[in-house]
């Protein structure tokens, strides 16, 4: 879920994600995804990332990669 971005930051190079950088880590599988965005509101009511994380712990919403799965996240040996 991408932020809004005000008009005015949308040339801004720091509302992009780490994806869109020189020398950025690649994924190991599957497609190279855009990556989280670095602009926050200074508004806690219009940050869409903080009001989905808390929907997520409150158990408003769900999402199948939430509650992560620790097994998954294992280094391979």
């Amino acid at each position: 879920m991408l932020q809004d971005v005000p008009e005015e930051l949308k040339a801004r190079a720091d509302t992009k994600g780490e994806s869109s950088l020189r020398g950025h880590l690649k994924a190991q599988e599957g497609d190279e995804q855009a990556g989280s965005q670095s602009y926050i509101p200074p508004d806690a009511k219009n940050d869409k990332a903080l009001i989905m994380a808390l929907d997520l712990l409150r158990g408003n919403k769900n999402n199948p990669a939430f509650p992560p799965n620790p097994k998954a996240a294992q280094a391979p040996n």
